[in-house]
This record gives structure tokens, C-alpha cells and sequence, in this order.
């Protein structure tokens, strides 16, 4: 699994309309139609989108487990330096409020972005800006970096904010 497909399912997630068109998709996340096909086979292919009667749905509980023991392994990311971006992880605006971290916000980078912070390398190239004009997929993306980054006590508080935004 790619870090892409991983953006895409979560970008499905936050929709809660997994029935989302190829142009759609390529639209809010400006990634190839090609890339984006060929992930949601590969989604398919691992089980985590099923084709039902209704259309396509998510394998929300598969999600969930991805996300909580899997998103540091299928996107390691390591924090970089300070540069100006989108506050992510517990910086941002689901777990801010509910765990303590570093002096130094964690930002995903982004050219114009509000706040400076430690750069955590984004899922894709252009993450930050979906983020921007989808608050769901950012906090979505926000947990997925809890995960990626984060100490043991930020995991578990991230997976009780999954639970609730799934």
C-alpha cells in the first residue's frame, strides 16, 4: 500500500460518500485519474472498498486498524525543520486540546500556511491543500500523523478521536 491510496481512503472517509467519481477524486486531491484508478483497485484488491448493492463502501473497522497499528509503517515520517504550514498531529484542532506536546507546533508544510512548526512530511505533495478545503479530510489527516509520529499516550488518544470521526 502506497501512502497515496492512503490519502484517497481517507479523503473517502471524510466524504462518507465512498461512491466519489474518479474525476472527483483526481478534482479535490489533483492526483492523476491513472493514480487514482489504479489505487482504488488496489484498495479493492485489499479489501478495505467493497462493491455492495448500494455502490461502493468503506471497511471502516479495516480503516481504523490501518490507521491505529499500520500508518507508521505504510508512511513513516520523520519531523524535519521549522517551516510555515497547516498545524498536524497534536497541533491540530482534534487532540490540541487533549494532549500536551513540544514548545515547537507540527505542521504539515505548506507554501502560505497560518503557523511555523516542525515539518511532518505529508501523506502527498498535495495534502495540505485538500486539508485546506476539507475540514473533515484534515482532521482525518491530522490523526493519521498522530499515529505516524506520535508517542504511545498520543496513538491512544488519537484512537478515541478516530473512533468518534468514523
Amino acid at each position: 500500500m502506497a501512502p497515496e491510496e492512503l490519502l484517497i481512503l481517507l479523503k473517502l472517509a471524510a466524504a462518507r460518500d465512498a461512491d466519489a467519481t474518479v474525476r472527483e477524486l483526481e478534482r479535490e486531491l489533483q492526483i492523476p485519474k491513472s493514480s487514482v484508478f489504479e489505487s482504488l483497485r488496489r484498495l479493492e484488491a485489499l479489501g478495505l472498498l467493497k462493491h455492495d448493492a448500494g455502490g461502493r463502501r468503506i471497511d471502516r473497522l479495516g480503516l481504523r486498524d490501518l490507521l491505529v497499528h499500520g500508518a507508521r509503517w505504510v508512511a513513516p515520517a520523520k519531523i524535519g525543520e521549522a517551516e510555515l504550514g497547516i498545524p498536524t498531529a497534536h497541533s491540530a484542532p482534534p487532540l490540541v486540546d487533549k494532549l500536551r506536546g513540544d514548545d515547537d507546533p507540527l505542521v504539515i508544510p505548506m507554501a502560505h500556511g497560518p503557523m511555523r512548526g516542525r515539518a511532518v512530511p505529508p501523506l502527498h505533495k498535495n495534502a495540505a491543500y485538500a486539508a485546506q478545503r476539507d475540514p473533515r479530510l484534515y482532521r482525518l489527516l491530522a490523526l493519521c500523523d498522530a499515529f505516524r509520529i506520535g508517542r504511545a499516550r498520543d496513538r491512544e488518544v488519537a484512537a478515541a478521536e478516530l473512533d468518534a470521526c468514523l
